[in-house]
């Protein structure tokens, strides 16, 4: 009588003998070097979700950095301008549309990272156009936010691929 063995990758016992895990395909017929290829793509796709995971943590964090910057900092540059009641009421706006979006970009990471990108990078444009001396001040913050949620983007794709792929078979 054959005794069934745990899958080495996902370690769910088959009910049956069978060429491939049902669960996570790994190939309990196939070589010993099919079968470290297996494990080793396992392992480096599940660090590439980890690093997926780490991003949007990181998106989120630069969500919450550009809503406290609009929140705080409007108080401070708009008191003294000429309507200035008007640019803290929109510059709190806009920190509140990016508060909502760093709370919720766990539901739905791609889209909810990809929204406040493309507003970030309106607001910069607009700025830039009514007063091209905003496009250099903070330049570097700039940089840092849009490369970041741009980075998040890739790994999150990368991830949805990786889980897409997996479903597959």
């Amino acid at each position: 009588m054959n005794t069934l063995i745990a899958c080495p990758s996902c370690k769910t016992v088959p009910e049956q003998e069978l060429e491939n895990c049902a669960i996570c395909g790994y190939p309990f017929s196939g070589n010993n070097e099919e079968k470290s290829k297996f494990i080793a793509r396992q392992i480096l796709n599940k660090g590439k979700i980890a690093d997926a995971e780490s991003s949007i943590k990181s998106a989120r964090l630069i969500l919450f950095i550009i809503a406290g910057f609009n929140i705080i900092a409007s108080f401070f540059q708009f008191t003294n301008v000429e309507n200035g009641f008007i640019l803290i009421v929109l510059s709190n706006l806009i920190g509140l549309i990016f508060l909502f979006f760093a709370f919720i970009i766990k539901k739905k990471p791609f889209i909810f990272t990809l929204i406040p990108l493309v507003l970030l990078i309106m607001i910069y444009t607009a700025d830039a156009i009514i007063e091209p001396n905003t496009l250099i001040q903070g330049f570097i913050w700039k940089v840092i936010f849009l490369s970041g949620l741009v980075y998040s983007l890739i790994k999150i794709k990368e991830k949805e691929k990786i889980k897409k792929t997996d479903q597959m078979n």
